[in-house]
C-alpha cells in the first residue's frame, strides 16, 4: 500500500478522519518531489555495526571547524570511524546548464537527512558524486564484501532507468600513478532506480562491476585500496541517496 502524499484526497481524508484505526494514528506524509515508500524502510539495519556505516548526511559535530556542515545541518562529510575521515566530492560537467550536489533534510529515508545529485542533461562526460575516504595511498576494505546504499528518483526525475554506480581504487584515481592519461575509469555498474526507495548492495567480486575500457586495465577490483564510492550520471537525473555502509 502506498503512502498519501501531503496533496492527495487521501491524505487530506486521514487527517479528518485521524486515521483508519484510531484518532492518535498519524499518516506518514511524502513531501511533493520526494521518493516514495519505504520512507522507513532503513531503520532495519539501524543496529548494524557502527563501523560498517560510511555516510548518512546526519549533523556531524566534527565537521563544525572546517565547514562541512551544510546551512541545513545536514553534512557531506563521511563518519569518522574505522580509519575513514573523508567527504563526498563533486565533479560539474560544465554543459550541464544545473547540477546541485547537497545533503538535504527535505526527503530523508531514516534520519533527517539525505544526499541529492540531481542534474540536468549533459552533453560532455556526465556528473559525478563521490564519497571519497582520505587515509592515505587507499582504503583497506578486504574485510567487507561490498557496499549497500538507499537510493531512488526524485518526482524531477523522468522514465527509470540505470545509474551508473561504482568504486574507485588507487589503480583508477585521477591522481594515481597507473592509469596515465586515461584515469577515472572505475569500476561501475548500472543500477536500476526507481522512484520508490530501495536498498541495492555493490559487491566487489560482481563480474558486472567492471572498467569501461578507456584506461588502464587493472584487475581484479583492489578491495584492499579503495579511494571512494561513486555515482556518475551522464544524462538528466533526480537522485536521492542514504545510508551508505559496507557489508560485511
Amino acid at each position: 500500500m502506498r503512502r498519501p502524499r501531503a496533496d492527495s484526497p487521501v491524505f487530506v481524508l486521514l487527517v479528518v478522519l485521524g486515521g483508519a484505526c484510531s484518532p492518535s494514528v498519524q499518516p506518514i506524509v511524502v513531501a511533493p518531489g520526494c521518493p516514495d515508500e519505504p520512507l522507513r524502510g532503513p531503520d532495519q539495519y539501524a543496529g548494524e555495526p557502527a563501523e560498517l556505516l560510511i555516510a548518512d548526511f546526519e549533523p556531524d559535530p566534527a565537521a563544525n571547524s572546517d565547514g562541512g556542515v551544510q546551512s541545513t545541518g545536514c553534512s557531506e562529510k563521511l563518519h569518522e570511524i574505522a580509519g575513514r575521515d573523508g567527504s563526498w566530492a563533486r565533479a560539474r560537467d560544465l554543459t550541464s546548464k544545473s547540477v546541485t550536489f547537497e545533503a538535504s533534510t527535505a526527503c530523508a529515508a531514516r534520519g533527517q537527512c539525505a544526499g541529492h545529485f540531481a542534474t540536468s542533461t549533459p552533453t560532455g562526460w556526465g556528473n559525478n558524486w563521490t564519497a571519497y575516504f582520505r587515509s592515505g595511498n587507499g582504503y583497506d576494505a578486504s574485510a567487507y564484501s561490498g557496499v549497500s546504499f538507499w537510493a531512488a528518483f526524485g518526482g524531477d526525475n523522468g522514465p527509470d532507468f540505470a545509474v551508473p554506480f561504482g568504486i574507485v581504487t588507487t589503480d583508477t584515481a585521477p591522481n594515481s600513478s597507473l592509469c596515465g592519461n586515461n584515469c577515472g575509469d572505475d569500476y561501475m555498474k548500472g543500477v536500476e532506480l526507481t522512484h520508490d526507495w530501495q536498498r541495492y548492495v555493490l559487491r566487489f567480486d560482481d563480474p558486472k562491476l567492471v572498467q569501461k575500457g578507456w584506461g588502464a586495465v587493472q584487475t581484479p577490483l583492489r578491495r584492499d585500496q579503495l579511494v571512494g564510492f561513486i555515482i556518475w550520471t551522464q544524462q538528466q537525473s533526480d537522485i536521492w541517496i542514504d545510508d551508505v555502509r559496507f557489508e560485511p
